[in-house]
């Protein structure tokens, strides 16, 4: 995964269980982790979705135009439904500016909430700066779009890359890619999560898990991607082409592909771009699995048709880094 989050206000019993087999000595990520591991094991899902869909007023753009747009991506009812109320509760949120009601706000994402630890519900989830003074209050618990309402959960966020901390070689490569830039036509390359390489210069030598690659580009500020070239006889013969969707939807199952092998989960949590991939609003999507140090970079997709990116929308980068995927 891009950069996973430690986020949850205790640990779970998947991170219980890891601890002691660390404190045991015991190999990492013997244990795989799932979905049915998670608390949003007992969310109800889509079910929380209402049943009827935002007005036209509400999203800010035509919902007939939208629906086919979003129903052209492959996603079946419930998805659809997903991605339309995120973009209506998306604007209803900033439109009545909540966010400047919240002492240490840095973003809210749209989805569901954890069913043990806050409530069974979908709404707004505003991840805030841990406070000594506790969880904010205020007239912003509720957010109502047409005749629905829904309720913002506040989380403090304790917000931990896992970044290696002395060689990028322990994060991971997302897929295969090669630019379109003219002067980066010829160069082939991995795809990563930029925190991964640190801050070095484009040209840079990049420490790999065989040898040095070279840092080729980095995409847009608020983008955690970046391209490394790797020596030619790592390139596979017949890579296959990597397809992305603009639309993530909530409870969507999805599978990670760790350094130790294939866990599946579900995404619990997106930003919306209302459709954009545009860098200037970075894409976010989070899982109800946490990733583990190393997963940096790690391909998330759809179990069908490796269709959708890591939790670093991949579309999104490969829209703004001009580059073709392969897996």
């Amino acid at each position: 995964m891009d950069f996973e989050f430690e986020m949850r206000p205790e640990p779970s019993a998947e991170r219980v269980q890891e601890r002691a087999r660390e404190a045991r000595g015991e190999a990492p990520w013997v244990y795989k982790p799932s979905f049915q591991d998670t608390s949003f094991s007992k969310c109800s899902g889509p079910d929380l979705l209402p049943k009827q869909l935002p007005s036209s007023e509400a999203l800010g753009m035509d919902v007939n135009s939208l629906l086919e747009a979003v129903f052209s991506e492959g996603l079946y009812e419930e998805q659809v439904r997903a991605v339309i109320w995120t973009i209506a509760l998306e604007n209803a949120f900033q439109r009545e500016k909540y966010a400047q009601e919240m002492p240490g706000f840095r973003t809210a994402t749209y989805g569901f909430f954890d069913p043990e630890t806050e409530a069974d519900g979908f709404g707004v989830i505003a991840y805030v700066a841990p406070s000594l003074y506790g969880v904010p209050r205020g007239e912003f618990r509720w957010v109502s779009v047409d005749d629905q309402s829904f309720s913002v959960i506040v989380r403090p966020a304790n917000w931990r890359l896992h970044a290696p901390t002395v060689h990028p070689a322990l994060g991971t490569s997302t897929c295969w890619a090669k630019s379109r830039r003219p002067t980066l036509k010829s160069k082939s390359g991995i795809l990563t999560a930029k925190h991964v390489v640190g801050k070095p210069a484009i040209g840079s030598a990049v420490p790999l898990t065989s040898g040095h690659g070279t840092l080729l580009d980095l995409a847009p500020e608020g983008i955690d991607a970046a391209l490394v070239q790797v020596p030619s006889s790592n390139w596979p013969g017949s890579p296959g082409t990597l397809n992305c969707q603009k639309f993530v939807a909530q409870w969507s199952d999805v599978d990670v592909y760790s350094p130790s092998g294939q866990f599946s989960t579900k995404v619990t949590e997106v930003s919306s771009g209302r459709g954009t991939l545009d860098p200037s609003i970075p894409l976010r999507i989070f899982l109800a699995n946490p990733g583990q140090s190393g997963d940096s970079g790690a391909l998330v997709t759809t179990p069908a048709n490796l269709q959708e990116g890591f939790c670093q929308h991949l579309g999104q980068v490969e829209s703004s880094m001009a580059v073709d995927l392969f897996h």
